[in-house]
């Protein structure tokens, strides 16, 4: 199933939505929003929305809580089988020392199962780079990270997704280096798409993930759960 054309979506719009991801607080986006379905060629998709963070990180662990975490980007289809995707972000170190930063993502969605089969199968590797304030200096950090996504229609307008993923985040200049300074954050979501109309989509999206970490060397392990909601609306 894929989304028809929508054509009341603005240049202005898509930058208003990409400027609500600037005001985040100590948290990143790890759930995907996305199937494993590709993008025909050529066609674009823009999407916007919201959610939260919950984690507990730490010895002994300390609670956080985020309420708006925004989320937009674009994704464009570049062949059959493959589509690509940009989108603002912060990066991945949810610690109360890290202060609120903004970066750029990156991916690329391969499918890899045939047109035909009813279950869909996608593999995504991208990556971020992004600026962050770690102890009130700013400092520069780099996020490759890997997805597997499963997708199937439940029925008229509706699809099922099932992600799993993995995200490493070094700063690079921080005292110490990457060794001394850096996050792993593995885990899954689902997501299931609700098609509105024939031009936009809702899909709200829940996942729990792993962090494993240090800042300055100290160990800060913990989990964190995350939630949201998009609307993507393709065009051409």
């Amino acid at each position: 199933m894929r989304l028809k054309f929508c054509r009341k979506i603005t240049p202005g719009l898509f930058l208003m939505l990409c400027n609500l991801a600037c005001f985040h607080a100590q948290a990143f986006w790890l759930l995907g929003f996305s199937n494993a379905f590709i993008l025909p060629r050529h066609s674009v998709s823009f999407i916007g929305g919201t959610g939260g963070q919950f984690t507990d990180v730490g010895k002994p662990g300390s609670l956080s809580f985020t309420p708006f975490l925004a989320h937009a980007g674009i994704r464009v289809g570049v062949s059959k089988r493959i589509d690509w995707g940009y989108r603002l972000c912060t990066v991945a170190i949810p610690y109360s020392t890290v202060g609120p930063s903004l970066g750029a993502a990156s991916d690329f969605k391969l499918r890899v199962t045939p047109d035909s089969s009813s279950w869909q199968v996608s593999v995504v590797a991208g990556g971020a780079f992004s600026y962050l304030a770690l102890k009130d200096q700013s400092r520069n950090a780099w996020s490759p990270g890997a997805a597997v996504i499963i997708s199937h229609a439940l029925g008229k307008g509706v699809i099922l997704s099932i992600n799993g993923r993995y995200v490493y985040t070094g700063i690079m200049d921080a005292p110490g280096g990457e060794k001394n300074n850096n996050l792993t954050a593995i885990g899954g979501s689902i997501n299931v798409g609700f098609r509105l109309n024939q031009s936009v989509m809702m899909i709200p999206e829940v996942g729990i993930f792993k962090f494993n970490g240090m800042i300055y060397g100290n160990t800060l392990n913990g989990i964190g759960l995350q939630y949201g909601m998009i609307l993507a609306c393709r065009i051409n």
